[in-house]
């Protein structure tokens, strides 16, 4: 039987007020002018479960929640879900009872939480699959939410005379072929399964391929030799390097036992070279001292120098009585000078021992001795620094003799080893880098056998995997033959008894379980009038939904919602009376079901039948369903199927 879905009531708040629609009967008919709320009461109802809906301004303006109580199985629960501002991505479930919240689930994927899609299917009984959709050429499982379920539950007014469940959109038509054969048990999770590896292994095989003509491709514009050839040529030169490798030995081997030879000769010139360094760091000493001894025998001989001077000064001045300055000529007598000081500098008069010419003489003997003792120092020193000099020549002169005898025995014996060992290296690098390029080569091949392996073993498996989907589909094949046909026969009995003079045959597609009409798609009915297309996807869509109600099996949803079913109808009698065998049908359907089926009806005007099984909700100008907010009358109504998708 048909999975269990009902709305049973929808409360929109606003800042001003609160209002709550019921839908008690089996079938609900919500009646207005155009703009005062019907499609985005419908609108509402899908919002509140987690959907994409399309608001208008004066919904999104003006209503801050809504909540819903519904019945999704055997449960029963209240759910709300904010308007605008960041918990608009959430959906609260609450307490049919008490209200009080219960859990507030996502309405995206988020890591770690189930999504009110998830809680919704698991309360349906309805299985939790993916479907291997393809996007931009790639296959990418897309989970089957209750939101796409939806598609099958609510015809909008603005697709109702184009497509079928949304069949024109190329993305979404994938998973709503994979939920008519969930609905209808012309599948299972082991088919869909095998279908996503399948799936899978297509595009891992086209990658494969891709990568096995690309390697090719570089193999071919890079070198032209095969892989054998490959092969061959690195034994080659894995041979050839062994044997270079054997020289480089014996050439380092022969270079060491002549670098033994050589040690002693080494050893010596290492000392001649230490004893040269410390003859020059002597010498450098040794003029040192020199230069110091040299520069106290000239301070020497200019104390000697200043004495000499300052006693012929005293010798030949003393006798004189200045009365004029000498330097200014000026005269010196009319000045008070005091007793035993200078007339001339005013300064105390020396006493007598401090120009004695006796101590005189003794200070010019002491300085004279100091002078000769400072120059018998310095010719010592001097006499020093000559044999420290030589001592250096004669050790650099060994240092020499060394080297250049070391330099004879390393030009005659050991460079030519070294220009053989450099060779050989270089032969050796050279081998080694061909080996390189070879192995890099023969990896290229390596890398193309094994995308070989690999493509040979995808192929396997998918034809495998083909196989059993082919069994499997086959086992499922009667099934669905019978399950269309008794499909088609309802379809077009229910189109038929609507009295369309232009149905000749009506069917249900048996690969895109969409409508046929005279073995046409609905787009091609489009031709004919909007009205036609539309009672083609109403019948389309309550034959499912009767099917559902009548097979055990079935997994229909028990809601149907339809926006404007009379639309794109005229006034004329034959439209007149094709939307009273439409609802007629509804009313055939609440009155056969009952409870166990509902439907929600927008349309702008009454129905034009009535029936105790139709329940009634009826917005006005005045009375709009957005509660409390004064509408602005006719001139100013926004119809919500001309907006996009929110």
């Amino acid at each position: 039987m048909a999975v269990h879905l009902r709305f049973l009531s929808l409360t929109v708040t606003t800042a001003e007020a609160e209002s709550t629609y019921r839908f008690d009967k089996p079938a609900t008919v919500i009646t207005g002018p155009i703009g005062t709320g019907k499609s985005s009461l419908l609108m509402l109802l899908k919002h509140v479960v987690g959907g994409n809906a399309m608001l208008t301004p004066a919904v999104r303006e003006n209503v801050l929640s809504v909540q819903a109580e519904i019945a999704v199985g055997t449960e029963r629960t209240v759910v709300k879900r904010a308007i605008d501002g960041d918990t608009t991505d959430r959906v609260d479930l609450l307490d049919p009872d008490t209200l009080t919240l219960r859990s507030s689930l996502p309405t995206r994927t988020t890591p770690g939480e189930n999504t009110v899609s998830d809680h919704l299917l698991d309360a349906l009984g309805f299985p939790r699959e993916q479907v291997a959709a393809r996007r931009d050429g790639v296959s990418r499982p897309q989970n089957l939410t209750f939101n796409d379920l939806y598609a099958y539950v609510y015809m909008q007014a603005r697709e109702i005379d184009r497509q079928v469940v949304g069949h024109l959109d190329s993305y979404f038509d994938p998973k709503r072929k994979e939920l008519f054969r969930l609905m209808f048990a012309l599948t299972n999770s082991t088919l869909m399964e095998l279908k996503r590896d399948a799936s899978a292994l297509a595009d891992e095989l086209k990658s494969k391929t891709s990568e096995h003509k690309s390697v090719d491709a570089f193999l071919l514009a890079s070198d032209p030799r095969s892989d054998d050839e490959l092969r061959a040529e690195l034994t080659e030169l894995r041979d050839t390097l062994q044997r270079a490798e054997s020289t480089l030995s014996a050439l380092r081997f022969e270079l060491s036992e002549q670098s033994a030879a050589d040690t002693a000769l080494r050893e010596e010139l290492q000392y001649a070279i230490q004893i040269a360094r410390r003859a020059e760091e002597e010498v450098v000493a040794a003029r040192e001292l020199v230069d110091a001894r040299q520069a106290v025998v000239a301070q020497v001989q200019l104390d000697v120098s200043r004495l000499n001077r300052s006693a012929t000064a005293i010798d030949r001045l003393a006798p004189f009585q200045f009365v004029l300055c000498p330097r200014c000529m000026q005269s010196l007598t009319g000045r008070h000078i005091a007793e035993d000081h200078c007339v001339v500098c005013l300064q105390p008069d020396p006493v007598g021992a401090d120009i004695d010419p006796a101590a005189i003489e003794e200070t010019r003997a002491v300085l004279h001795q100091q002078l000769e003792d400072a120059q018998h120092i310095e010719q010592s020193d001097i006499a020093h620094l000559q044999a420290a000099h030589q001592q250096a020549q004669q050790a650099s002169f060994v240092v020499a003799s060394l080297r250049r005898e070391l330099d004879t025995q390393s030009r005659d014996v050991v460079a030519p080893r070294f220009d053989a060992i450099a060779d050989a290296s270089s032969r050796v690098a050279t081998l080694k880098a061909s080996i390189d390029a070879v192995t890099q080569l023969r990896e290229s091949w390596a890398r193309v056998r094994a995308i070989e392996a690999k493509i040979r073993e995808i192929k396997r498996t998918r034809r495998q995997i083909n196989k059993e989907i082919k069994d499997m589909s086959e086992q499922l094949a009667a099934r669905q033959a019978t399950v269309i046909a008794e499909l088609s026969t309802e379809f077009g009995n229910l189109l038929r008894s609507w009295n369309l003079p232009w149905v000749n045959t009506a069917v249900i597609d048996s690969d895109s379980y969409l409508p046929m009409v005279n073995g046409q798609p609905l787009e091609s009915q489009q031709a004919s009038g909007g009205g036609i297309a539309t009672s083609i996807n109403v019948a389309y869509s309550l034959t499912l939904l009767a099917f559902g109600l009548d097979h055990p099996d079935v997994l229909v949803p028990s809601l149907l919602i339809i926006d404007s079913p009379r639309k794109a109808f005229g006034n004329n009698e034959s439209d007149r009376q094709r939307a009273t065998q439409i609802y007629s049908r509804f009313r055939t359907l609440a009155d056969a079901y009952g409870e166990r089926l509902q439907l929600i009806i927008a349309d702008n005007d009454p129905p034009p039948i009535s029936s105790d099984s139709f329940g009634k909700v009826e917005f006005t100008y005045e009375n709009p369903m957005v509660p409390g907010v004064h509408h602005p009358g006719p001139d100013h109504v926004v119809r919500l199927e001309d907006g996009a998708d929110s």
